[in-house]
């Protein structure tokens, strides 16, 4: 018997993990022993198995969780805490013990199995082969028809996380603005408005919406169409809806689908940077625009720095710029955390960098040493050049020197980085594009031969994370020099306003120019264009009085028909927003009121600020929960939409369920896991909008 006034002692840890583990092992045995016998029909064999079973699993989870508490209280009496707080610990662990144990078994086990999977070829029924890499770069460099089709469902979640999450805050929050009324039955209100987060999720109601969707006889299509014959506005917006609609779906499944959009990758980039340069041409400088200017700089940067590293990572062999760029990242963090005088963030980076250098090191020693293939010099160089300048920011010399060899150190990399990068980028003549955009002149040189416009001219072209990059640089320095020149800052935001501005513009009018190529060149051939195929179709002409949202079974519909279903279910949002508008002091009203506030102008000032944390839950929630996307998924996809409406988790379950290919759905489930981590690490490090109250 356990005293409650002491705790086991810590090898009595052992002794109870392990009988835990023989009572499983004995579980097991004894189950066999009685199906084996023939002491007992089969049916009372069974359920003799079933007893012995459950009777062990209880006794497992007794054991296991005196295991847990024990092995806490030896930790807490290692610390000297007193004998009381022993017994605390002991007690608090062992009732926690089943949930430890349980996420040990079911949670952290499966997911070490399931990264150790995603570098095998595992397939259930074969034999499991290390293939390092490959599921990663099948995925990431869109290798294959399975690499393709991971593309396009990371480009549909994307869409659900990009449109479906501001529509459903919007809808959460105008249903809360409209319940936040004190009038009589209101409760009743918000149980109706609330019922659908109930419903949403079961298969029946799914099943009714694919009815009140379907293209003829459907109530939606039947409802917008009895509008469309009684007024005549509301029949032109339908049919606008209808041609926007399918234009931008028609847009967005080219580029899911990977169809080159040539210069236009080039507008985007820079019709960024020219609205935020142009923003801060006129009026004085402040510490609000250095903001702008630094997270621009740092979330494009961080954003390029992502797509470069993976990019080498999935290169065959290693490409070493991989090494580079993560040391240009140690390195820069290490220089600003010592220019700015936080020596300690500046320590964890110096120590932590070390640490890296010497495991690559040895990764790369022992693959010579076990490999014998290729050759290591390039890699060890990157590493000795990663390392020097943090080791001479990190001996005891002057701050100065500290600072500057960091930044030295930062300029080489940079410098080594280009070196590699643009010869191959800028090479021939695509060393003359964004000069001959500037001057609003032509990339395209051949506009009547197919095989130019699709293979030739998107592999002369150079990418586009140059102009991401060079927009990270500006802003990076303009809010770098902030007050210190204030003559240089303004000569490169005008310039750099300017350039981006033109870039934009040119490269517009290129883009324009490359898709019209395109008809032009396939009339000539006699060919069919299939560049940007449904986005052409839906352009081709305005919807006429039969034209209908063909909602379940036209990829340019399936989509937003997802997201309608979504809309639906805004109830769960909605109460966290109900919740935040009854916590809003009314004092703040009044004193709006008295100060000659409108409504509007209350809104904006006091009611959002004020329930900013449910907005920021509300969208971190929601973007997690667009990127998981499945059960509506599976319920609603057919033959024709299910490519279109295919999210990451679906192809995950399809390709680990149903094709049976563990390792690849293994290394879906990582990466997916990876985005979604950054993605909400990036809305916390960007969350200065948000207001909390402080007593």
């Amino acid at each position: 018997m356990l005293s409650l006034r002491a705790a086991p002692s810590f090898p009595r840890a052992g002794l109870m993990a392990a009988a835990a583990v023989a009572v499983v092992l004995g579980v097991n045995l004894l189950s066999l022993w009685i199906v084996q016998s023939g002491l007992l029909t089969i049916e009372w064999a069974e359920r003799a198995r079933t007893l012995v079973w459950a009777a062990g699993t209880v006794v497992f989870i007794i054991l296991s969780s005196i295991a847990v508490g024990t092995f806490a209280s030896s930790i807490a009496r290692g610390l000297r805490i007193s004998e009381a707080e022993q017994r605390k610990v002991f007690w608090g662990f062992s009732f926690a013990g089943p949930w430890l144990v349980g996420f040990v078994i079911f949670v952290l086990g499966p997911a070490i199995a399931s990264f150790i999977y995603s570098f095998t070829d595992y397939k259930l029924g074969e034999s499991m082969q290390w293939v390092g890499l490959d599921n990663y770069r099948t995925l990431l460099m869109g290798e294959g028809a399975h690499g393709r089709r991971f593309a396009q469902a990371m480009y549909n979640s994307f869409y659900y996380a990009l449109l479906g999450v501001p529509l459903q805050i919007l809808a959460s929050l105008i249903m809360a603005l409209l319940l936040n009324a004190s009038l009589k039955g209101m409760k009743v209100f918000r149980l109706i408005f609330y019922l659908p987060v109930i419903l949403a999720g079961g298969p029946a109601i799914l099943l009714a919406w694919r009815y009140m969707l379907a293209s003829n006889g459907g109530f939606i299509n039947e409802f917008l169409t009895a509008g469309a014959e009684s007024f005549f506005l509301f029949d032109w917006l339908y049919r606008g809806f209808i041609y926007g609609v399918e234009g931008f779906n028609g847009f967005y499944a080219g580029i899911a689908r990977g169809n080159p959009i040539g210069p236009l990758a080039y507008t985007i980039p820079a019709f960024i940077g020219g609205v935020i340069l142009l923003s801060m041409v006129a009026g004085e400088w402040s510490i609000n625009r250095r903001m702008r200017a630094w997270r621009t700089a740092e979330l494009i940067g961080m954003v390029v720095t992502v797509i470069l590293m993976a990019r080498a990572l999935v290169q065959e062999p290693l490409d070493p710029a991989f090494l580079y760029m993560g040391g240009l990242i140690a390195v820069s963090m290490i220089t600003v955390n010592l220019w700015a005088g936080r020596t300690r963030a500046a320590f964890v980076w110096q120590v932590g960098t070390i640490i890296l250098c010497v495991i690559a090191a040895m990764v790369v020693l022992v693959q010579e040493i076990v490999g014998g293939e290729g050759d290591i010099t390039p890699y060890l160089t990157a590493i000795g050049v990663i390392g020097l300048p943090v080791v001479l920011s990190l001996i005891d010399f002057p701050h100065t020197f500290q600072k500057r060899a960091a930044l030295a150190g930062t300029g080489v990399l940079v410098v080594i980085l280009l070196a590699m990068t643009v010869p191959s980028q800028f090479s021939g003549d695509s060393a003359g594009v964004l000069p001959r955009y500037l001057a609003f002149g032509s990339a395209i040189a051949q506009p009547g031969d197919l095989d130019y416009l699709d293979d030739v001219l998107p592999n002369t072209m150079p990418s586009p994370l140059w102009i991401w990059g060079l927009v990270a640089v500006v802003t990076g320095a303009i809010a770098a020099l902030h007050t210190r020149y204030p003559q240089v800052r303004r000569a490169l935001i005008i310039a750099g306003a300017s350039g981006f501005t033109l870039l934009a513009a040119s490269s517009l009018i290129d883009g324009i120019r490359y898709f019209q190529a395109f008809d032009g060149a396939a009339v000539a051939a006699g060919q069919p264009v299939y560049h940007f195929s449904l986005f052409r179709q839906a352009m081709a002409s305005w919807p006429d009085a039969d034209r209908v949202p063909l909602w379940l079974t036209n990829e340019l519909w399936a989509k937003p028909s997802l997201i309608l279903i979504t809309l639906w279910s805004s109830g769960a949002g909605m109460l966290i927003f109900l919740a935040a508008l009854k916590g809003v002091p009314e004092s703040l009203y009044e004193a709006a009121k008295v100060d000659g506030a409108n409504q509007v102008q209350r809104f904006f000032s006091i009611t959002l600020p004020m329930i900013s944390p449910a907005m920021f839950y509300n969208v971190v929630i929601g973007i997690i929960a667009a990127l998981q996307t499945f059960e509506t998924v599976y319920i609603i996809a057919n033959t024709q939409t299910q490519d279109s409406l295919a999210s990451a988790a679906f192809f995950l379950y399809v390709r680990t369920f149903r094709q049976l290919a563990i390792g690849e759905g293994s290394a879906v489930s990582w990466t997916l896991a990876v985005v979604i981590v950054m993605l909400t690490v990036l809305q916390f490090r960007y969350s200065n909008w948000v207001h909390y109250e402080v007593d």
